[in-house]
């Protein structure tokens, strides 16, 4: 988990904590819990909040089977996207990121239907489902080993193979694995680097280029 304020990374090691039952008879499945503790790098107050299950034994409550945390307070710092990102694309994972704060399930819906919006209509990857065009990505995309780890990695960490809807309606909100959400966010700010940021960077070079080539009366570089 990163402190919001000074971006490290810490263990949660909380001061205080309180659980939260959805329902009158102490054993739930949708429980909250909320810690406190200071951030061990630069001292900031942190509040996190996690979703779970929590049971209450005697005068004991366990609290197990997390399905997602963040911390609520202080808030992270603004998400920015890179103007190179279209409209329609950066609004999308603006609206997932927000998601987060909420329900890392619409968050990942939202992000996993992104991810195929991007690999058919950028990519031109069109298949039966998501898994086959992600394969379809790794072998045909001749993208860096790092994105098409990243990208390889939301299957296993999605785990297609319990939730087979993630891969065939994309789209659908399902349970999710702990960590799945922000991954997937993560995989689409490298993905929107390679298929929106660095071919336009490139492009700005290439113009620079063919600008002092033109003023030595030499022949400019072809876009590729």
């Amino acid at each position: 988990m990163h402190c919001p304020t000074c971006e490290k990374e810490f263990y949660p090691q909380p001061d205080k904590l309180g659980v939260y039952f959805t329902n009158r008879d102490k054993n739930s499945k949708d429980a909250v819990r909320f810690s406190i503790q200071q951030c061990p790098s630069c001292c900031e107050t942190l509040i996190i909040k996690e979703k779970g299950q929590a049971y209450k034994i005697s005068n004991a409550i366990m609290f197990s089977d997390i399905e997602s945390e963040s911390v609520i307070y202080p808030q992270s710092s603004e998400f920015t996207i890179p103007q190179e990102v279209p409209k329609q694309f950066s609004d999308d994972i603006l609206e997932a990121h927000e998601a987060l704060n909420y329900s890392a399930k619409a968050s990942a819906a939202l992000s996993r239907r992104l991810l195929q919006k991007t690999l058919r209509e950028v990519l031109g990857i069109t298949k039966r489902d998501l898994s086959q065009e992600i394969e379809t990505f790794i072998n045909t995309a001749n993208a860096p080993t790092y994105l098409t780890d990243a990208i390889d990695a939301v299957r296993q960490i999605g785990n297609f193979a319990a939730h087979p809807i993630k891969n065939a309606n994309t789209g659908e909100i399902v349970e999710v694995e702990p960590g799945e959400a922000e991954w997937l966010l993560e995989v689409l700010e490298s993905l929107f680097d390679f298929v929106f940021v660095q071919p336009a960077k490139l492009e700005q070079r290439r113009e620079s280029l063919n600008k002092k080539l033109r003023e030595l009366g030499k022949s400019e570089l072809k876009s590729s």
